[in-house]
């Protein structure tokens, strides 16, 4: 790290439906993030920031907010005393572009959950030992919605032993889908696919565009 600048969609998938999309972005050391799910009641919202520091490579501070806190949550890494090895959750994408460069390597950091209720301004140093790690398990056959199945390498996120996150990689060494839980999943936006609706923003909610396009700047 830092990674270097991109810009990435994904399409999330639950039950065989589209149910919601992903924005990220890197410009500037800052790790942009975006989520949108679709729920009975109402669209769970997310927008989370990280800036990261040029060297070694970690991250500086992380502000986080999705429609259910009354404000955004904030972080401090060398204010609240945590280590170079740590991440907030909402920036695991970073810690496995590091699986992904040496995947005989397991990876591991202190993985920090931004929606905490209570965040203290120094953690006990007792508590901030790694308890996330990313192990590469092999390659399987993926499915790809309303694409081609492919082969890929299959990456797990596990945390205090459980495990939180699946991801596979492709050939090009990229994450192709993400799964979290048993019902939900990511994929890649796909340049080639035989239905572009699948992959298009098309039937989000009223203002959805405006959240991806602002975050809670656009007052939704």
């Amino acid at each position: 790290m830092p990674a270097p600048s991109f810009e990435r969609w994904e399409v999330l998938v639950r039950n065989n439906k589209r149910a919601g999309v992903r924005y990220r972005t890197i410009t500037s050391h800052t790790l942009l993030t975006r989520l949108i799910v679709d729920d009975e009641q109402r669209p769970y919202l997310a927008e989370s920031r990280v800036h990261l520091e040029p060297e070694p490579g970690s991250w500086e501070l992380s502000w986080f907010q999705d429609n259910g806190m009354p404000y955004p949550q904030l972080m401090r890494r060398k204010l609240q005393q945590l280590p170079v090895d740590s991440m907030p959750s909402s920036a695991d994408y970073l810690m496995m572009l590091r699986a992904i460069k040496n995947p005989e390597k397991e990876v591991t950091y202190l993985r920090l959950t931004e929606a905490a209720v209570y965040a203290p301004d120094v953690f006990d140093a007792a508590k901030t030992k790694p308890n996330a790690r990313i192990i590469r398990v092999g390659k399987e056959t993926l499915q790809i919605p309303q694409g081609l199945p492919i082969l890929a390498q299959r990456f797990e996120v596990r945390v205090d032993g459980m495990l939180v996150v699946t991801h596979w990689v492709g050939a090009d060494q990229d994450i192709v889908a993400s799964q979290w839980g048993a019902d939900l999943r990511s994929y890649k936006y796909s340049a080639i696919s035989s239905s572009a609706e699948w992959y298009s923003l098309a039937g989000l909610e009223a203002g959805a565009h405006d959240f991806l396009t602002s975050g809670f700047g656009c007052q939704l």
